[in-house]
């Protein structure tokens, strides 16, 4: 696409630049979608917001994020795109090992 900006009028700028913001707000949205739809409430999850590894419970899905609450007692918005879920063994409880799940289409 070869589009030549330099003879658009400042009002088609600012329509074209509309359109593309809301573009990557759709793009955006379908990235949060196709990451929550990997997960469940109730599900042991993990994230890492501050070099720091937390563990927890996904307790709710928001528009744009889903929120932890963690081992600690502590309730963190998060994105989606930044947990992780986390592997138990058989017994129950959790081995603290985090797994990075890939759709296969």
């Amino acid at each position: 696409m070869n589009i030549n900006l330099d003879k658009l009028s400042e009002d088609e700028l600012l329509a074209l630049n509309r359109r593309i913001i809301e573009r990557l707000k759709l793009i955006q949205q379908h990235k949060t979608l196709d990451s929550m739809i990997k997960f469940e409430v109730g599900q042991r999850v993990s994230f890492d917001p501050d070099g720091r590894m937390r563990l927890g419970v996904l307790i709710k899905f928001n528009p744009k994020t889903v929120v932890v609450l963690t081992d600690d007692g502590q309730r963190w918005k998060v994105s989606p795109q930044l947990i992780r879920h986390v592997l138990e063994d058989q017994g129950g409880s959790t081995r603290g090992k985090v797994t990075t799940l890939r759709r296969v289409d």
